[in-house]
């Protein structure tokens, strides 16, 4: 089905450029079943052990001062069973990094595992730093970065935070080794606002021990989008297409959670644009997602082997008691003008969630919660000249609008009305064409006249939604 959709959409949209974006190839399965947590996974795929996969996560601490440490697990049969886990590394006690080593980012250079994480003396878990530890083993005997060189005794922050005390600062990590170019992307939140931050430096023979001293700050590479919940991003480099492709997730903590995917705009990973993610939903709850890379943090475009994991809160679980859940992806070519999201006014329950109208699945669908003042909103990424705005019913036409209105918008706050429509006989596929088209990064779609479900009763529903743009 979502095959035959994709080759639908191409019908509809011309491809001025492409978006890579992501396929979930099946719902996944759960790995850790959330007696406390395991969350922010790093995932790393060793080609040299039979495709052994090494994973480290935050994990719940041993102590009421040590709040968290990073534990290590592994698995020789794709993601199915996995070892006991181990404790890789714990903070170090009246140090910099005092209270917790959490959301690792993990890059194999040479010999060393490099583990980059998250650490703070403030006891509010704010102002954070970030920091980085190294071993010739995954799973034990850690050195951390220290200055100058490395050992325990006392760690210092590669990237030290200096903003107010008040806010997150710096951390959760991805690194990646690209041409003796080691990227350390991060999480920068202070009172500006929260991104994604790069940081750079070139690998040669007299720096091998000592290249945290020699890092250059690039700045800004992704403004989150904070209104929708929008957290860490991790973040790996595709060599066929010479970019680089990085997840979050969005509406993290509730019904709407999705996976939220970012490509490159160029092979130097300054800029990044948001790309779709399709196929199979992630669970209700979902937060703090990691992507599988090769042990240099690569994602292979031929032979596709990755996964994403993720930690969630399940309906009516207490917090910090979240499972870790495991779900295979492709990366998937799509057109520029794919929809990249929708937010909707309200759903009934994760299985009838927003993200559904746009997995290019027809036999799912997203359902309003009511019929009072419901709505839709698509976000195409950027402004498009759009032509049609096409709308995929459920079956048997359940929960179409009799009549709606159409409007658009470039900042998804001022909109413009730009048609009416009616229907009385819905058929799979409504085209609503514009006489002229309409130059718009989101499109409403708001019901006038409610349709009703298959039980009567009035609601707005939809199986999918896309455009055609010039």
């Amino acid at each position: 089905m979502i095959i035959t959709l994709l080759c639908f959409l191409c019908l509809y949209i011309r491809t001025q450029a492409i978006l890579n974006g992501l396929n979930g190839t099946s719902s996944g399965w759960q790995i850790y079943p959330g007696d406390t947590y395991h969350y922010g996974p790093s995932i790393l795929i060793d080609e040299n052990k039979d495709n052994l996969i090494h994973m480290w996560t935050c994990s719940q601490g041993t102590g009421s001062t040590q709040w968290d440490v990073i534990r290590y697990h592994n698995s020789s049969d794709s993601g199915k069973t996995w070892s006991l886990d181990e404790i890789a590394l714990e903070p170090t006690s009246g140090s910099q990094d005092t209270y917790s080593a959490c959301d690792p980012g993990v890059v194999k250079i040479k010999s060393y595992y490099y583990i980059g994480y998250t650490s703070t003396t403030n006891p509010n878990a704010t102002q954070n730093q970030l920091f980085l530890a190294r071993s010739l083993t995954p799973n034990g005997n850690y050195e951390k970065w220290n200055g100058t060189g490395w050992n325990s005794s006392n760690p210092q922050p590669i990237v030290a935070y200096h903003g107010p005390s008040s806010k997150y600062g710096i951390g959760e990590p991805s690194l990646v080794l690209v041409d003796n170019l080691i990227y350390v992307y991060y999480t920068n939140a202070d009172d500006t606002g929260s991104y994604t931050d790069l940081a750079i430096v070139q690998l040669n023979a007299t720096n091998e021990d000592t290249w945290p001293l020699y890092l250059q700050y690039k700045g800004h590479v992704i403004y989150r989008r904070v209104n929708l919940g929008e957290d860490s991003t991790d973040i790996k480099w595709c060599p066929q297409l010479q970019r680089f492709i990085g997840v979050t997730t969005v509406n993290r903590f509730s019904s709407q959670a999705t996976v939220g995917v970012y490509q490159s705009t160029d092979r130097y990973g300054l800029q990044f644009q948001s790309t779709p993610y399709i196929g199979h939903r992630v669970q209700e709850g979902t937060h703090n997602i990691g992507i599988s890379g090769s042990t240099t943090g690569w994602i292979q475009l031929e032979n596709q082997y990755h996964f994403v994991s993720y930690a969630y809160q399940p309906q009516g679980s207490s917090w910090g008691k979240w499972p870790t859940y495991l779900t295979p992806v492709q990366i998937v070519q799509l057109p520029l003008g794919t929809v990249i999201d929708v937010a909707v006014s309200s759903n009934v329950n994760w299985s009838m969630s927003g993200p559904f109208v746009w997995d290019h699945n027809f036999t799912t669908y997203w359902s309003s919660q009511s019929a009072n003042n419901e709505f839709l909103t698509i976000n195409l990424g950027t402004v498009f000249s759009v032509k049609t705005l096409s709308l995929v019913s459920r079956s048997l036409g359940y929960g179409f609008p009799v009549d709606f209105a159409v409007r658009a918008s470039n900042d998804s706050q001022n909109f413009v009305h730009i048609i009416d429509q009616h229907y009385t006989n819905t058929t799979t596929v409504v085209n609503c064409s514009f006489t002229t088209p309409v130059q718009a990064r989101y499109l409403q779609v708001l019901p006038i006249t409610y349709g009703t479900d298959e039980h009567g009763i009035k609601l707005f529903q939809l199986a999918e939604i896309y455009v055609q743009t010039d």
